[in-house]
């Protein structure tokens, strides 16, 4: 089986999209992208996920122009990379997220040879905590928190330790 480019996986982004929201309403909805770490830039792993958040986000304001999105977080492993794009989750505050385990319902936006968007029940409290604790860690680092697990990840200024 032939292996697509990323690029080409990318340029499928808007349709997938387009076809998603027209099945959806404007409820909140957690996208959980999941693109292998080999298609990233190695010398700039945020720049690359960054890129391929903005085609996802912009996919999402050609298709439903009123929806709200905000960019979360992105870590990057060893095989598989990942990003968190909320949409219309109005209830989010930045100043509380690090105590906020409220479940959102997660999609996965799968970004390899077969790209496709998939509800993924299991994941909504478990990614729910886990954003909780990149707040935590991450202190008041400004959105996008961004995490690189080919080294030690460190926490300069987490929320528990601010007075």
């Amino acid at each position: 089986m032939a292996t697509q480019s990323h690029g080409q996986t990318l340029n499928q982004i808007p349709d997938i999209i387009s076809s998603f929201l027209n099945n959806t309403d404007s409820t909140p909805i957690r996208i959980l992208g999941d693109t292998p770490t080999t298609t990233l830039d190695s010398n700039d792993y945020f720049a690359s996920i960054s890129a391929t958040v903005k085609k996802v986000d912009e996919s999402v304001r050609n298709a439903r122009p009123a929806t709200q999105t905000r960019f979360l977080a992105a870590a990057i492993y060893r095989r598989h990379s990942y990003f968190v794009l909320d949409l219309n989750n109005t209830h989010y505050d930045y100043n509380t997220a690090h105590t906020d385990l409220t479940p959102v319902q997660v999609y996965v936006l799968r970004l390899s040879r077969r790209p496709r968007i998939f509800r993924f029940e299991a994941e909504d409290e478990k990614l729910a905590e886990r954003l909780a604790d990149m707040h935590r860690g991450h202190g008041y680092e400004p959105l996008p928190l961004f995490e690189d697990h080919h080294g030690v990840v460190q926490y300069h200024s987490p929320r528990g330790l601010l007075a």
